[in-house]
């Protein structure tokens, strides 16, 4: 049997993996919470696993349990320059390596000047050049977690809980739709102030822009239309390390 590598992307609270055969093709294979992880059966061929992990202790005990004790695991980490691009941070391997290998991928896919957005647990922006360079980029809340720190500080603040998205250029009519419509709103205000800094700042016209994440869907449709949804760019990021 030809063996088969296992990509695996363990975000903060949901883990996506992908099946990659010897010719280096990439197949999905399941986008699941942590708690659920148990219930998924490793195909026999698999032995080798590339991880890119950003949770934290509990996650990696989910992990752990369902993988690591049955498979050869080598976990990625970012590092100061590879696969044709440079990181800008003067300690390069505290990039979390979800942005790392996002920035990879895209660039190997087609280096030209690229804005991710990834809508996750927290919101992150990054900017890559034609030549590879990293630049830097923004973390700030998620939609979630916007909501939590107003209701976990302010008593009368409260959600609903049968209404879990508010709405992008809508105005809030009442305690939970005022909170959620103004977490979603800051989010598209986030979009709007990266692509005024693309052009306006970096000069940047032709340039791509790459959203990923469960929040992405909340932009307003202007925004979307703007870019790619690309939930696939840390598996490509960690192909890259399997081939190599």
């Amino acid at each position: 049997m030809t063996p088969i590598k296992l990509l695996v992307d363990a975000g903060n609270t949901r883990v996506k993996s992908a099946l990659m055969d010897a010719e280096g093709h990439i197949e999905p294979w399941f986008n699941l919470p942590y708690e659920e992880l148990a219930a998924q059966q490793l195909p026999e061929t698999v032995t080798e696993c590339w991880l890119s992990l950003v949770g934290g202790p509990q996650q990696y005990q989910l992990l752990e349990r369902w993988l690591l004790a049955k498979l050869t695991v080598h976990q990625v980490h970012s590092e100061a320059q590879a696969f044709g691009v440079k990181n800008a941070y003067e300690a390069p391997t505290t990039l979390g390596v979800d942005r790392w290998l996002a920035l990879l991928g895209a660039y190997n896919e087609q280096p030209k000047a690229t804005v991710i957005i990834d809508a996750g647990t927290a919101i992150t922006v990054d900017w890559v050049t034609a030549e590879g360079k990293h630049l830097g980029g923004w973390i700030a809340p998620g939609v979630d977690l916007m909501q939590s720190s107003v209701t976990s500080r302010a008593p009368k603040v409260f959600t609903r809980q049968d209404q879990m998205w508010g709405r992008a250029n809508q105005l809030g009519v009442s305690t939970p739709d005022g909170l959620m419509d103004g977490c979603v709103n800051m989010f598209a205000g986030l979009v709007r102030q990266a692509l005024h800094v693309t052009e306006v700042e970096l000069d940047w016209f032709d340039y791509r822009l790459l959203f990923s994440g469960g929040s992405t869907p909340l932009l307003p449709l202007e925004l979307k239309r703007r870019g790619e949804q690309r939930s696939e760019l840390v598996l490509q990021g960690l192909a890259l390390y399997a081939n190599a």
